[in-house]
C-alpha cells in the first residue's frame, strides 16, 4: 500500500562522483510497492564467530567482479529510477560495507536481551510461542545507520551494513540492505556467496543480471494467455472501500505486535497428513490430494486470523511468488552453476477463500483451495503474463492492483523455505569457538550454522499486520514463522496452538 516517491531525497542526493560506475536497478526492484523497506537478516549462533573474519569475508565478496555492485550508494534518477554508484575503489573513507562489531564478555542467556532470542532444541516438544522480531530492533542495525530508503539517498553510504554482537558463547549477525536491492532469494545469494568467500575467495559464484535485466527477455515472450487475475482486478469503489479500510483499522488500531513460533516437524507433519485425509474425503475417492507444508500453514494461519476477526468476512491472501524457480530458463541458468541472482525476483499470487469455506469447513479443504488457486497462477506462462501486466506500467505508475474480493480481510504471506536460509548460510570459516555438547541436542547443529534467524523492516512499518513470515525450517527440523497481529491476539493465538497440537499428537 505504499508507493515509492519519485522525488523523495532527490534534491539532498550528495554530488556525483564521475569516477563512480554506475549499476542500474531493474524493473521490479523500481516497481513493486513496499520495496522503500530497509530489511534486516538477524541470524544467531551458537558458536562464537570471529567478527573480523566475517567483514574480511563480505567485503572480499564485495570486491569481487559484479559483486561491486552491492557496495554501490543508492541513487535517484530526475526520472524517478533508482541506481547503484559504486566507487572506483573502496576505502576507509568509502568502505564497501558499513560494519558494526562489540563483544559481551558473558553468556548470552545473562544479557536482557540476547537472553530472550528464541532457542530450541531437539528435546523442547511442542509447538511454542516466542518474543517476536519487533523486540529485538536493538540488534537490527547500528545506532547511526540507516533506517529508511530516503536515507541512503541523501547519504554516501553502502547499501549492505553488518552488525555482529559476540557473546561468551553466542554470536549474533545482522546483514542490513535495502529491499530495493534484495528481496529473499537476493538475501539467500548473499549469504551462500559470503559463506564461499570466507571458505575459498575462489569459489564465489557469478552475480547474474547485475548489468542486464533478465525480465526484460522474459516479459517480451510471444503472449499465449492472459492472467488469469486480471478478471479480479479491484476497482473503482471497490477498491475504494478496501482501501478505506484498511486505512480505517490502522488509525484506530496502529499498534502491532510480532511472535516468534516454533512448530516442531512432528506438528507440521501431523497437521498436513490430517489435511490430506480430510481433503481427500472432501474429493469423495477423487485423484489423490498434494498438499505441500506451506499450503498447510497458510489455512492453519488463515483459520486463526478469520475467527479473531469475527468470521464475517471473506480471506483474500497474498502470497510471493520466487520468478527463479518458474522460468526455465532463469532455473536452468542457476542450476547449471552460471551464478547467482540478488535483484529482486518475485510476483504474487492472490487467493481468495469465501467465509463459508474458512469458517465451517475441515482445513484440508482450505489448504487444498489454497493450492489449487496458487498452482494456477504459478505456470510459466501466467508468470510471464503477469510480468507483461508489470510491463504495461509507465515509469513509476505501473498498476500495483490488488485482486480479489473487495470485502475480504487482507491476509499477507510470505514463504522462505524453498531459500533454506538455515542452510545457505555458513560460517564455519569464522568459528572461533564451537559450542559444547549438549544432551539436550544443540550440538546437531553444526558451528557456523545458524540455530534461530528472523528478517525484520529496520523501521516498524504501520502496515504490516496480519502478516506472517514463514522463515523456513532449521537444522533441527522445526520450522519458524513470525507473526504480526495485534496484541490481544498473543493469548487466543497461543490457545490455538495448543488446541491444534492436542487434536493432532
Amino acid at each position: 500500500m505504499q508507493r515509492l516517491n519519485p522525488w523523495a531525497g532527490a534534491s539532498s542526493q550528495p554530488p556525483t562522483i564521475d569516477t563512480d560506475e554506475i549499476f542500474p536497478l531493474h524493473l521490479l526492484d523500481n516497481k513493486i510497492r513496499t520495496l522503500e523497506l530497509v530489511l534486516s537478516q538477524t541470524l544467531l549462533f551458537s558458536s562464537v564467530l570471529d567478527a573480523t573474519k566475517l567483514h574480511d569475508g563480505l567485503v572480499k565478496l564485495v570486491s569481487n567482479g559484479d559483486w561491486r555492485k552491492l557496495g554501490g550508494r543508492l541513487r535517484k534518477q530526475p526520472n524517478g529510477l533508482l541506481e547503484l554508484h559504486v566507487p572506483k575503489e573502496f576505502t576507509l573513507e568509502r568502505p564497501a560495507v558499513l560494519f558494526s562489531a562489540e563483544t559481551l564478555d558473558m553468556p548470552i542467556s545473562e544479557h536482557p536481551l540476547g537472553g530472550r532470542l528464541p532457542q530450541v532444541t531437539e528435546k523442547s516438544g511442542g509447538p511454542s510461542l516466542h518474543p517476536g522480531s519487533t523486540e529485538f530492533k536493538e540488534f537490527s542495525t547500528a545506532p547511526s545507520w540507516c533506517t529508511k530508503q530516503d536515507d541512503y539517498l541523501c547519504r554516501d553510504d553502502p547499501v549492505l551494513g553488518l552488525r555482529v554482537i559476540v557473546f561468551a558463547d553466542a554470536t549474533i549477525v545482522s546483514l542490513v540492505v535495502p529491499h530495493v536491492v534484495a528481496g529473499a532469494l537476493g538475501i539467500q545469494s548473499i549469504f551462500k556467496a559470503w559463506s564461499a568467500a570466507l571458505r575459498n575467495g575462489n569459489a564465489i559464484p557469478r552475480l547474474l543480471g547485475a548489468r542486464e535485466d533478465v525480465i526484460v527477455s522474459i516479459g517480451e515472450s510471444p503472449k499465449t494467455e492472459p492472467w488469469v487475475l486480471l478478471p479480479k482486478e479491484m476497482k473503482g469503489w471497490g477498491l475504494a472501500k478496501f482501501v478505506s479500510r484498511l486505512l480505517w483499522n490502522i488509525y484506530w488500531r496502529p499498534t502491532v505486535g510480532s511472535r516468534s513460533i516454533c512448530l516442531p516437524r512432528q506438528f507440521v507433519s501431523r497437521l498436513r497428513e490430517q489435511c490430506i485425509r480430510e481433503a481427500e474425503a472432501a474429493n469423495k475417492g477423487g485423484e489423490p490430494v498434494i498438499l505441500g507444508d506451506g499450503d498447510v500453514l497458510t489455512a492453519w494461519l488463515m483459520s486463526f486470523v478469520v475467527r479473531a476477526r469475527g468470521g464475517t468476512r471473506p480471506a483474500l491472501a497474498t502470497n510471493a511468488v520466487d520468478l527463479v524457480g518458474r522460468i526455465k530458463s532463469l532455473r536452468d541458468t542457476v542450476a547449471d552453476g552460471g551464478g547467482v541472482y540478488v535483484q529482486n525476483l518475485a510476483g504474487a499470487a492472490f487467493t481468495d477463500i469465501g467465509v463459508d469455506l474458512a469458517m465451517n469447513r475441515p482445513l484440508g479443504e482450505v489448504a487444498r483451495a489454497i493450492r489449487a488457486s496458487i498452482q494456477e497462477q504459478v505456470t510459466e506462462e501466467q508468470i510471464r503474463a503477469q510480468i507483461r501486466m508489470y510491463k504495461a506500467g509507465v515509469g513509476l505508475e505501473q498498476r500495483n492492483s490488488l485482486f480479489g474480493d473487495p470485502d475480504a480481510q487482507l491476509l499477507v504471506y510470505s514463504n522462505w523455505t524453498m531459500f533454506d536460509l538455515f542452510n545457505a548460510c555458513d560460517f564455519g570459516a569464522a568459528v572461533v569457538k564451537p559450542p559444547k555438547p549438549s544432551s539436550e541436542g544443540a550440538a546437531t547443529t553444526p558451528p557456523g550454522k545458524p540455530v534461530y534467524l528472523h528478517c525484520r523492516s529496520v523501521e516498524d512499518s504501520r502496515f504490516q499486520r496480519d502478516a506472517f513470515v514463514i522463515t523456513g525450517k532449521d537444522l533441527l527440523g522445526n520450522y519458524w514463522v513470525t507473526a504480526f497481529i495485534y496484541p490481544e491476539d498473543f493469548a487466543p493465538f497461543e490457545e490455538y496452538i495448543a488446541q491444534t497440537w492436542e487434536r493432532i499428537r
